[in-house]
């Protein structure tokens, strides 16, 4: 009985004293917030603690309301940076103030070489993509579908190309003209075709070459009749998506003339059918359209003067939402292969393919649905843009030398890249 006493009052003694110090405690804090008094070292800390659940609540909050251009950094990433040189990238992203800076960085140290503010009128999801990087720090850009600009070194408008709305890739030809995926400034459908005579209509998408001088559209071609032009129709049949049955996402120009394309052929890549076809602009004829193990390409470049290079993404990017579960009996399930990305060499002479990476590719993981890309800055060492993920990748002999994400200036999260152009690797 007396033991039991004795417990109370150690319960009870303890219950007040804890009372008493957050009196005091609460006393202080009311000090404090009124700014009536300060107690010296200790006035900091007891300001964190009874602000920290506003802060936590204002940081939860952040992470909520973050715009999908910024992606979550797995927990236990691991970097990987074994650049033995300067490797110069132009990128884009969002930044603090909720408009967008292009950057001139370099890999190797992270620094950053120059940087271009640009102010965003669209909505927080709106990207800048792949920018082209002119003489005297001028740049050529367009937020996702939007009009075409040039900018100087200190972001001024030199001029603005708003009959057009530029997406995707951005390509220079022999002359320095600017190659653009364009759409009409429309939001209707701008084509349609019949299919057991009832009208289908789908939007329609353009390769325009722009002077980056200024601005003026050069040529503008509809894709949707160069394809009825040249006999391709039925590739819209074999679509992924009936309403947008062309997305064309790259044009690749030919620099010079060899036996296989002539100087000012175009390569254009159409995701949804995933083609990739031989245009000849002067002539208007499609040369040949290259089929091949590629599903939803992006980027098609040339490895040298008879074989190409295209970024597959080797998804189909309704699979996400299609598909049937699994089965109760297992046993009679046929395994069909553990499916990454990979880079398609396509030898034009006689229409053969291999791939490039493909087990790095599978090793690490690296798939992305949409959007991707490559850039070969020589024969064995090429750059890779996971762009779903955000990861960015610099492989060597068929070795990671680089692995890195684009750090973002929220904790825990980096900038979804936005096809980022290789300016320079100094081997």
């Amino acid at each position: 009985m007396v033991k039991k006493m004795k417990k109370v009052l150690k319960t009870f003694s303890i219950v007040i004293i804890v009372l008493f110090i957050l009196s005091i405690f609460g006393w202080m804090v009311s000090n404090i917030s009124k700014g009536e008094k300060k107690y010296g070292f200790l006035t900091e800390p007891i300001k964190y603690i009874y602000t920290f659940p506003d802060l936590f609540s204002q940081s939860v909050e952040e992470v909520k309301t973050l715009p999908k251009t910024f992606v979550k950094t797995p927990g236990n990433f691991q970097s990987v940076n074994k650049l033995e040189a300067d490797f110069t990238v132009l990128s884009t992203y969002s930044d603090t103030s909720g408009n967008r800076s292009i950057v001139l960085q370099n890999l190797k140290n992270d620094s950053i070489l120059y940087k271009w503010k640009v102010n965003n009128p669209h909505k927080a999801t709106q990207r800048i993509k792949n920018p082209i990087l002119l003489p005297e720090k001028n740049l050529i850009y367009s937020y996702r579908g939007k009009s075409l600009k040039r900018i100087d070194s200190l972001g001024n408008v030199v001029w603005t190309q708003d009959s057009i709305w530029a997406h995707h890739s951005l390509t220079r030809d022999s002359n320095g003209d600017i190659w653009a995926c364009a759409a009409h400034p429309v939001y209707y459908s701008t084509a349609y075709y019949k299919f057991h005579g009832k009208s289908v209509f789908i939007k329609d998408n353009y390769i325009t070459k722009v002077d980056p001088k200024t601005g003026k559209t050069l040529f503008h071609k509809s894709v949707a009749e160069l394809m009825a032009e040249n006999n391709l129709t039925n590739y819209l049949i074999k679509s992924m998506q009936i309403k947008d049955p062309i997305h064309i996402n790259d044009i690749q120009p030919a620099l010079k003339t060899t036996k296989y394309y002539k100087k000012g052929d175009v390569f254009i890549s159409a995701r949804q059918p995933s083609i990739v076809m031989h245009y000849r602009p002067s002539t208007n004829k499609v040369v040949e359209v290259i089929e091949g193990p590629f599903v939803s390409q992006h980027d098609v470049d040339f490895l040298n003067d008879s074989t190409l290079a295209i970024f597959n993404n080797n998804a189909n990017t309704l699979s996400r939402k299609q598909g049937k579960g699994p089965p109760k009996d297992s046993s009679r399930l046929v395994f069909m292969g553990d499916l990454y990305s990979n880079i398609v060499r396509y030898h034009l002479p006689n229409d053969s393919v291999s791939f490039i990476g493909d087990s790095i590719f599978r090793t690490n993981n690296i798939f992305t649905y949409t959007e991707g890309l490559m850039e070969f800055v020589g024969p064995s060492t090429y750059f890779v843009e996971e762009q779903n993920s955000g990861l960015i990748w610099i492989i060597k002999d068929d070795e990671v030398i680089y692995k890195n994400v684009l750090e973002s200036q929220h904790e825990g999260y980096h900038h979804l890249p936005n096809w980022i152009r290789v300016i320079d690797y100094d081997k």
